[in-house]
């Protein structure tokens, strides 16, 4: 048993993603997918965190979206994207573009409310969002906190629903525009719980299907199908058994793929359960199979490397020495060609020109620095964690060539492979374009975390201040410090912090408490220095 539509407290949801894979494997499930609604907040943390033995996850996303103009009248589409790369660059630039407009939305909710006579604050509403994404769910939730309403349903029905007192319509992407989103992060693009799309005609009847595709329902699956929809829910908690059934039908008259899910929702939707949805929901594992043989064969048919180009700045002339660089020893063991050698050799050389090269950086950012210090920071941007953060940022991980078995246990998600492979890609580069023109990619690639180590120099004991005054012109919630460990004895203890903000997840280290937080502090802030919106200098 399965379920492919689950939402964690990133966006919607009350558990987090820790608490959902705990709870997936309470409910023997076999395999998940969170596909919070316009984020991936939730899924970035489960795969940071792991995904625990036996539990089998996919990435997803549900984005809400505008239907083709013939079926304006319907209001908003949802379309789940299965497999996406969460560090694809359009799909972060979009999600981003969402997240803003939703932002701007609260309050203008808010301001209505107040003028009903329901004075609520955003503050308020954060206490009860969290960490996760803030949205109607939550306002409906602080309306029964306060006595407003008496349950979340009659929030919705009396004031926050479509054409409500208090309703103010969302920014929403077209379909098309979804669909490509969802394709463009190697991603396939399904349709959610069509049976809930409202002025939709089904058969009486649920074993017999329209010779000719004459009800509207088919008539929309077939547009969308021709943006580049891949499949359709079949299987939701909300669905009669009629409507599974003209769906099963459906989907295969049509060669769609076909998924299911609880919609689950935690203590938002307190009768639907993980798996199992209001109680009769059963979705198979051979679906989950399906869906990712599709996905994996998809990206065989797109090759897209022209996308990793536009990320690291540079076309190839010569693209077969990039591909050089992408192969995996474990990719070239399986191929057994004999004229095909691994990335191994150009790691090494990679590994010596962005020592160069950012050693060069430094020394010309830090002209007073003495040589111990300039080591430590050479260190912590050319380590493996400092380049596997720069592989994601540049989506490095969908791009590189594995053998089975390592794409099985999730490799291109690993900091190991991932930060060796750049440096593979860093010498393909040096190698067609020289030194010279070498160091200018890489100065650009690696001018905000140069910059965010600039504006900390001499000021380590401000990295929390400094990182609340950044996620604040960010627009996002106050940072969570949490203790996560403590080691050593008690005259000599080392405490570990975990600090959540902004999608952003570090650990830091210290002989106390306060240094565990400004050490997880500065981590954070030389991640988001990589985020477009955030206010770090850039070098001049």
């Amino acid at each position: 048993m399965i379920d492919l539509h689950i939402h964690s407290n990133a966006s919607d949801g009350s558990l987090s993603p820790s608490e959902i894979m705990k709870e997936a494997i309470d409910q023997g499930l076999s395999a998940i997918a969170i596909t919070d609604h316009d984020t991936v907040s939730g899924v970035k943390l489960v795969i940071e965190s792991g995904i625990p033995h036996p539990l089998e996850f996919i990435t997803g996303i549900e984005i809400s979206a505008h239907p083709p103009v013939e079926y304006a009248d319907i209001g908003t589409l949802h379309i789940l994207g299965y497999g996406i790369s969460i560090y694809d660059t359009m799909l972060q630039k979009n999600l981003k573009k969402l997240k803003d407009a939703r932002r701007q939305r609260n309050p203008q909710i808010i301001e209505k409310l107040k003028k009903l006579g329901f004075p609520l604050t955003l503050e308020e509403v954060k206490a009860i969002c969290g960490p996760g994404q803030m949205g109607r769910p939550h306002i409906a939730r602080a309306m029964v906190q306060k006595g407003y309403v008496s349950s979340f349903d009659k929030a919705f029905d009396l004031y926050l629903g479509s054409g409500k007192p208090a309703y103010v319509d969302k920014f929403r992407l077209t379909s098309q525009q979804a669909i490509d989103l969802i394709m463009g992060a190697g991603g396939l693009a399904v349709l959610a719980h069509p049976g809930l799309i409202p002025a939709m005609a089904y058969p009486s009847l649920p074993d017999t299907l329209p010779s000719k595709e004459e009800t509207s329902i088919s008539h929309l699956i077939s547009r969308l199908m021709g943006m580049g929809l891949a499949g359709i829910e079949v299987y939701h908690t909300d669905h009669s058994p009629e409507q599974t059934a003209f769906f099963e039908k459906l989907a295969t008259k049509k060669r769609l793929l076909m998924t299911g899910g609880s919609d689950f929702h935690g203590d938002l939707k307190p009768k639907t359960a993980m798996g199992k949805g209001e109680g009769t929901l059963h979705v198979d594992y051979a679906l989950y199979k399906t869906l990712c043989m599709a996905v994996d064969d998809d990206r065989l048919k797109r090759p897209v490397l022209e996308k990793l180009e536009q990320n690291l700045y540079h076309t190839f002339a010569d693209r077969s020495l990039l591909q050089k660089a992408l192969y995996h020893s474990s990719y070239v063991n399986e191929m057994q060609h004999p004229d095909m050698e691994d990335n191994q050799r150009l790691e090494f050389l990679g590994d010596a020109v962005l020592g160069l090269a950012i050693g060069h950086l430094l020394m010309k950012r830090f002209p007073d620095m003495k040589e111990g210090d300039l080591s430590k920071l050479r260190a912590s941007l050319v380590s493996e964690p400092g380049l596997a953060d720069m592989a994601r940022i540049i989506d490095l991980g969908r791009f590189i060539y594995l053998g089975k078995g390592e794409h099985l246990s999730r490799g291109a998600e690993k900091s190991s492979i991932l930060s060796d492979t750049f440096e593979a890609v860093v010498a393909a580069i040096y190698l067609e374009i020289g030194f010279d023109a070498t160091f200018e990619l890489i100065d650009r690639h690696f001018a905000p975390q140069i910059a965010a180590l600039s504006m900390h120099h001499g000021k380590r004991e401000d990295y929390k201040s400094m990182l609340q005054e950044v996620v604040q012109e960010m627009g996002d919630s106050t940072p969570c410090y949490t203790v996560s460990g403590e080691s050593g004895p008690d005259h000599d203890k080392i405490f570990e912090i975990t600090l959540t903000v902004y999608d952003v997840k570090t650990q830091g280290e210290g002989k106390n408490k306060k240094a565990a937080e400004q050490d997880a502090a500065a981590k954070a802030l030389t991640l988001l220095s990589s985020s477009p919106d955030c206010p770090l200098p850039r070098p001049e």
